[in-house]
């Protein structure tokens, strides 16, 4: 077995008694007790940190309007339903625009499409999800998926999304009772 290392942020006054028990794991284990310089670039090491802050930030919506996105009819909701329900069976996993392609009934350019006419639609119909923090769509309502771009993770070029195990949780109940009211 070959140890793949990620960044985990601990609190400092844990760090000794946390470190003597990861090399004593890792000497059990027959492996090096830390990594070595090639094992983590500063490239992964910037990517994993973003990933886990743009995670960590992610405020989860309400399941009242997570409800009414289930049921709604229009193209671009059916197609982020989808993309919510792929991303809720892997939650913590970003896909990018091709992954989704690849895993879902939709093509890039249906996905790509959805993206472009989420936000007016939010805008309009769900005055009581999250909003945006600081940034380029401060004020705005927030996606109900995590966003990253590829450029900002080091990867692919495109966007890449996810979804948080507490919206995840939330969007999985409200298909679940959805299923069985119309049953």
């Amino acid at each position: 077995m070959v140890t793949k290392w990620v960044l985990l942020p601990i609190p400092a006054q844990d760090a000794d008694s946390i470190e003597l028990d990861i090399a004593e794991r890792q000497r059990k284990r027959g492996e090096p007790t830390s990594p070595s310089a090639g094992e983590l670039s500063d490239d992964e090491l910037a990517s994993e940190m973003l990933r886990r802050t743009t995670f960590g930030a992610f405020i989860p919506w309400p399941e009242s309007a997570l409800e009414r996105l289930a049921a709604a009819t229009t193209e671009t909701t059916r197609r982020w339903s989808i993309v919510m329900t792929l991303c809720a069976e892997n939650p913590g996993t970003l896909f990018s625009t091709t992954d989704i392609s690849e895993r879902t009934e939709l093509t890039i350019e249906e996905w790509r499409t959805a993206c472009r006419h989420i936000t007016p639609h939010l805008r309009k119909h769900y005055k009581d999800a999250p909003l945006w923090g600081p940034g380029s769509y401060e004020g705005s309502t927030e996606w109900p998926l995590v966003t990253m771009s590829g450029r900002q993770l080091k990867l692919r070029h495109e966007l890449h999304v996810g979804i948080t195990e507490e919206q995840a949780k939330r969007w999985l109940a409200v298909l679940n009772r959805t299923t069985q009211n119309g049953a």
